[in-house]
């Protein structure tokens, strides 16, 4: 059975990461050591993994949307990094709140720190454009409440992180946002939006589904940490 090294995780956790799909029952046995598996399935069967144990698991969905070439609200509210230049450290905190749900958080063996370091690259990356084509964002008293960052691949859009500071959520400003970011899509030749996040977030999942967005896919993500010298 072959795992894919999964080099970039790796060299950035400082631990040695695979990931594997399975997706009928498996006992089985590992010849190269690896500190974690993430182990992948369409269906909830049972793994057993020699010499690892079940640390953490997830279901991740990706809900997509068809745009309609209608004419979207515009809020006067909205900025974008574009015209408005903005540095990382504006945005971590909603970063951090985007990720609340992450894996790279819930499963403590990663540690705080890490999720944090996670989400600050993620930031830095998607202002200078490595990780998203536009980066939209609601201020109140020089502070970021809210934002989105969507990314584009051919004629699909996907949105890589957005939250609003749970000081005002409620109030409508997730849902400005993403008008926004569909709208951009449909004036840029963008047919379909993606957005993932996890299953457990109940929350978002009904947010997605209140606005026309319906599940493309689901994966169950399963973590197995190699067991420690007794």
């Amino acid at each position: 059975m072959n795992i894919n090294f999964l080099e970039w995780d790796s060299n950035f956790f400082k631990k040695k990461i695979g990931d594997i799909a399975i997706n009928e029952e498996e006992n089985v046995n590992l010849t190269e050591d690896y500190d974690l598996i993430v182990v992948k399935q369409i269906s909830d069967v049972d793994v057993a993994l020699n010499g690892f144990h079940l640390s953490f698991k997830e279901t991740k969905v990706n809900f997509i949307k068809e745009l309609n070439d209608l004419d979207l609200p515009d809020s006067e509210i909205i900025k974008d990094t574009d015209s408005n230049g903005k540095n990382a450290d504006f945005f971590k905190e909603l970063a951090y709140e985007s990720g609340k749900k992450s894996r790279f958080l819930l499963d403590r063996k990663f540690g705080e720190t890490k999720f944090k370091e996670l989400y600050d690259m993620w930031v830095i990356n998607s202002l200078n454009k490595k990780f998203a084509l536009k980066t939209f964002y609601i201020e109140e008293d020089g502070k970021a409440i809210a934002f989105v960052t969507l990314q584009k691949y051919d004629s699909l859009g996907k949105i890589g992180l957005i939250a609003t500071h749970p000081d005002f959520q409620g109030k409508g400003f997730g849902k400005k946002l993403l008008q926004k970011a569909e709208s951009f899509c449909i004036k840029n030749g963008i047919t379909h939006l993606e957005i993932p996040t996890q299953k457990e977030n109940i929350q978002a999942c009904s947010f997605y589904k209140k606005q026309g967005y319906t599940i493309k896919d689901e994966i169950i993500i399963k973590h197995y940490w190699k067991n420690d010298p007794i």
